[in-house]
């Protein structure tokens, strides 16, 4: 990993050298054979210290509380189902939420990392959950069979790993409740995502889709929804010590390969863009974060 100098403000970042870099990304990364996708325990383990230096998630999480939560209530059992719920640290959060205000809660969460689902299934056994019923389903999205009846279904940044995000949210849609309520969290295509679906798109051989495009396809099918952004920072502080195993984790998770897998070539263009894009703030080096959050009622 190269030497990590922070641009001193975000209004100072040249956009022209940004766009040099891809475009140089773009030309190393044709036909290269590097490209190592992470195996189930690394993105495990680079998600969770990818999450621990963002705040983000707590942002989530006060959002869910102050504008997810509060106006759904049903007089039965609260269902709710999160696609690609992962290890679950946020869905507990937001279960635990949710207990305190319904009758009875059933808590399903599906995602296709057995390992994952694994974390989740303990991170809920050891939460005070006394008052909810819940299970996690080890699949795709598209393999899961649930017969609906949903209250809330929600997909927290997982729509990108999906072969067809848009028959996702379709689905999904058909498995609420009446009165019950779609909430996806997804990033738009600023500057960090710019470097990352460079990647994303070589692995999964098709466009990434960002909250941009979601827009538009909500908008093409009438679907009524309402949008607002959650600014978030991610701190990238370790990316400045090469070798730093924490500074590594931040970078494999940022493209979701194994980075020192890559050519010296690419691992360098990486870390001039993640450079170039950090900023200093109260003492420590972030890079903007932000994710879109769209609310659809059934």
């Amino acid at each position: 990993m190269t030497s990590f100098e922070i641009t001193p403000v975000l209004s100072s970042i040249d956009h022209g050298q940004r766009k040099d870099l891809l475009v140089r990304l773009d030309g190393a990364l044709i036909g290269t054979s590097d490209l190592v996708p992470l195996r189930d325990a690394r993105y495990l383990e680079t998600h969770g210290i990818y999450e621990g230096r963002s705040d983000q998630q707590r942002l989530i999480i006060d959002w869910f509380a102050k504008h997810g939560i509060p106006s759904l209530q049903t007089k039965g059992t609260f269902r709710v189902l999160s696609v690609g719920c992962g290890s679950g640290v946020l869905d507990v959060s937001i279960a635990t939420r949710l207990q305190e205000q319904t009758n009875g809660l059933h808590y399903v969460g599906v995602d296709p990392n057995r390992i994952e689902c694994e974390a989740f299934q303990k991170n809920f056994s050891e939460a005070s959950l006394d008052q909810a019923r819940f299970e996690v389903v080890p699949t795709t999205f598209e393999d899961f069979g649930a017969a609906g009846g949903f209250d809330l279904i929600h997909f927290v940044h997982s729509l990108y790993y999906m072969p067809d995000p848009t028959a996702a949210l379709e689905k999904a849609r058909k498995l609420l409740a009446p009165g019950g309520r779609l909430i996806v969290f997804h990033a738009p295509c600023e500057a960090l995502n710019d470097l990352t679906v460079r990647f994303w798109d070589k692995q999964y051989q098709r466009q990434t889709l960002f909250a941009e495009d979601f827009a538009k396809t909500f908008d093409a099918w009438s679907w009524d929804y309402e949008r607002e952004r959650v600014d978030a920072r991610l701190e990238v502080s370790p990316l400045a010590n090469p070798n730093s195993s924490i500074g590594l984790a931040l970078r494999d998770f940022i493209v979701q390969f194994d980075t020192l897998g890559l050519s010296e070539s690419i691992q360098d263009i990486v870390d001039c863009y993640l450079r170039l894009i950090s900023v200093e703030a109260h003492g420590e080096t972030h890079i903007a974060h932000p994710v879109d959050v769209f609310v659809i009622d059934g």
